[in-house]
């Protein structure tokens, strides 16, 4: 009884060494749970019965290693991944509206909003001298340029939003190797479970695996009982214990809106969901710019084809096209800047009053604009995207935060501690030696009493 006693005691103290050793060694490895060490009393001898000796009382048969526990908090995971969803959102967003604002390059020289002041300040010297030359080739360069300033900002709004789409499928093929990853691990962590030893270092890699998903797209994390998880996106179960889905990635040509059903009809986190989100805070700025140049094309042309060039010409346009990807000005008036409509009346090639109303059409109240100016409305703009961008930059800052603060907690929890573990190794090298010294002392003990009493 008593050698079994001190066996156990070597395993306990051997168990114990290797598992502070292994969390020694992965102090630092990302996803790391430190694992503990359980151990009970083994049952005493006797067992009541009814054959059992006589004597009132049962000895301990020393100690039992009942498993070797990963300290972890899984409510506290829970929380972690519901603001991982959060997280991966704001970042996503805060960097594409980083990427807006520089587009617009607002408050500079190289602005739309100095362009557009610009315009009407060309169109204000043109009333005064009608029939300077310079002043009509100044208006048609600097009109030149807003257009192409328009046009240039709309494409690369378009560039923007052909980038976020490549990047969703890029998350979606992570999410595909993620969901593959998690499931393959949850069939060797079943296998091993039913064998009766605990998979700690694997749950360790599925777990990492589950925070690095909670960044890319919110879900719903079910455990089973035999030690798998389940993970749902919505409607769509990526992972069913050892089985998985995969998502085909987005044909935006074909579905140009794929939120509205499918497998991303509930996205509501992560980078997809903060793409979802900048996708349509991009189209708003699209479709604003689109307003604002469509309404200048309008108003203008209207003011500009009732009034008279230096030649006697009238009825002509001043811009083409429709909106802010092919807004232009006219190529007779570029060929020709004589042509501008600066007159009123036909036999005053030197009137400008038609100059003076088109450069009276900048505080005008536009009905195309929701009766705002055309400054007002720009202005407008930007003050809106510059407040979003603000949001998401704040939103990052404190989703951060709280990250870091649960992560924290959790390191208290589950991290190893270097002087911990080697307390503990002290202590179980302490208990493998006095269960060495039992078992030494028991040989001494047999010895005596097999070889050195006289018979």
């Amino acid at each position: 009884m008593t050698l079994e006693t001190g066996r156990r005691g070597l395993v306990a103290g051997l168990t114990g060494m290797d598992v502070s050793g292994h969390n020694v060694a992965n102090a630092n490895t990302p996803g790391y749970t430190r694992q503990r060490v359980v151990l009970s009393a083994s049952e005493p001898y006797t067992e009541p019965s009814l054959g059992k000796p006589e004597e009132p009382l049962q000895l301990g048969t020393g100690v039992t290693v009942e498993q070797i526990l990963r300290v972890r908090d899984r409510f506290l995971d829970g929380q972690i991944r519901t603001e991982l969803h959060s997280l991966g959102n704001w970042e996503t967003q805060k960097d594409a509206l980083s990427e807006i604002e520089t587009v617009f390059m607002e408050p500079s020289e190289n602005g739309l909003n100095n362009l557009i002041s610009q315009f009407w300040a060309d169109w204000q010297e043109l009333s005064r001298n009608a029939e300077n030359s310079p002043i009509r080739s100044v208006l048609v360069q600097d009109s030149v340029t807003l257009a192409n300033s328009i046009n240039h900002t709309y494409s690369l709004f378009e560039t923007i939003k052909t980038d976020q789409q490549e990047l969703a499928n890029l998350h979606i093929k992570d999410i595909n190797s993620k969901a593959r990853q998690i499931a393959a691990l949850n069939q060797q962590i079943v296998n091993i479970k039913a064998a009766g030893d605990q998979p700690n270092d694997l749950m360790d890699k599925r777990d990492l695996l589950l925070d690095e998903l909670a960044g890319l797209v919110n879900y719903t994390l079910t455990e089973n009982d035999n030690g798998s998880v389940n993970v749902d996106m919505g409607s769509e179960n990526l992972v069913d214990g050892s089985d998985y889905i995969t998502i085909a990635a987005i044909d935006w040509a074909a579905n140009p809106d794929p939120w509205s059903g499918g497998p991303y009809d509930q996205v509501t986190g992560g980078n997809l969901n903060g793409i979802k989100d900048i996708l349509a805070k991009l189209q708003t700025c699209e479709d604003d710019l689109d307003t604002l140049a469509g309404n200048l094309i309008t108003e203008i042309n209207g003011v500009h084809a009732a009034g008279y060039g230096l030649d006697g010409s009238t009825g002509v346009e001043y811009f083409t096209g429709t909106g802010a990807a092919d807004i232009a000005v006219n190529g007779d008036i570029v060929a020709d800047p004589g042509k501008i409509a600066a007159a009123a009346i036909s036999d005053a090639p030197g009137n400008g009053v038609n100059a003076l109303a088109i450069a009276g059409l900048q505080n005008s109240s536009i009905t195309g604009l929701g009766g705002t100016s055309f400054g007002g409305y720009y202005k407008n703009m930007i003050a809106r995207l510059g407040v979003e961008t603000q949001e998401s930059a704040r939103m990052v800052d404190n989703q951060q935060a709280l990250v870091d603060q649960l992560s924290n907690r959790k390191e208290s929890i589950s991290g190893v501690s270097m002087d911990e573990e080697m307390t503990n190794i002290m202590q179980y090298q302490y208990a493998y030696m006095g269960s060495a010294r039992v078992i030494s002392t028991l040989d001494s003990m047999l010895d005596t009493l097999i070889n050195r009493m006289a018979v």
